[in-house]
């Protein structure tokens, strides 16, 4: 969970917009064998569904942002 959040935050600092399907050609980089299935906009959804169900709490969020700030 933690690495589409990671990804889809990464790319919205680095391009200043939501890109899905950079977020996703990044996520796939990094997970060439995870969830083979998965497409771009399934991964859209899934940080959708992980930001607005709180599947992660706010201090998780905020500890992302803090290490791609370090980057």
């Amino acid at each position: 969970m933690k690495e589409v959040v990671w990804c889809c935050t990464y790319i919205k600092e680095k391009t200043l917009r939501e890109n899905y399907k950079e977020a996703y050609k990044l996520w796939r980089d990094r997970n060439p064998v995870t969830r083979m299935n998965m497409d771009a906009i399934a991964l859209l959804n899934q940080k959708n569904y992980i930001l607005k169900a709180t599947r992660i709490m706010a201090v998780e969020i905020d500890e992302i942002k803090i290490i791609l700030d370090f980057k």
